[in-house]
C-alpha cells in the first residue's frame, strides 16, 4: 500500500469525525470548520509531496521487485529504442536522467515524449 492511500483513508474518516461533529454538536459547527479546513490544507501538503509514493508495510513491492538482497538478473530482452525524455519517473516519481529507457526505482519501461 502506497503512503498516499493511506493518507486518503485517513482523510475520508477525519471528514466522517466532522459531519458526525456537527450533526451531534451544532455549538461546536465553527471549531469543526476549521480543523477540517486545517487537516485538508495539511493532507494536501503530504499527498503531495514526493516522499508519499513510497510503499508502506513489507507487503508487495509491485510488478518487477527484487528481494532485497538480490541482484537483478542480466536481461536477453533488447533495450526498447527510445528512452525518457523527462527528469522522473512518471509511475514512481523517482528522479532519472534524461535519456534514461527503464526506470531504476520501480523497473518500469520510460515512454518517450516528443
Amino acid at each position: 500500500m502506497q503512503l498516499r492511500t493511506l493518507l486518503t483513508l485517513v482523510n475520508f474518516g477525519t471528514i466522517a469525525a466532522a459531519v458526525v461533529v456537527l450533526i451531534a454538536y451544532p455549538g461546536l459547527a465553527p471549531y469543526a470548520f476549521y480543523v477540517l479546513l486545517g487537516w485538508m490544507f495539511g493532507s494536501l501538503a503530504l499527498i503531495y509531496s514526493p516522499w508519499a509514493s513510497r510503499p508502506v508495510g513489507g507487503g508487495s513491492r509491485g510488478p518487477g521487485a527484487l528481494p532485497s538482497g538480490s541482484a537483478p538478473a542480466a536481461s536477453t530482452a533488447p533495450a526498447p529504442e527510445h528512452s525518457s525524455s523527462i527528469g522522473f519517473c512518471l509511475y514512481c516519481a523517482a528522479p532519472i536522467e534524461p535519456g534514461t529507457a527503464r526506470c531504476p526505482s520501480c523497473g518500469r519501461a520510460l515512454p518517450h515524449f516528443s
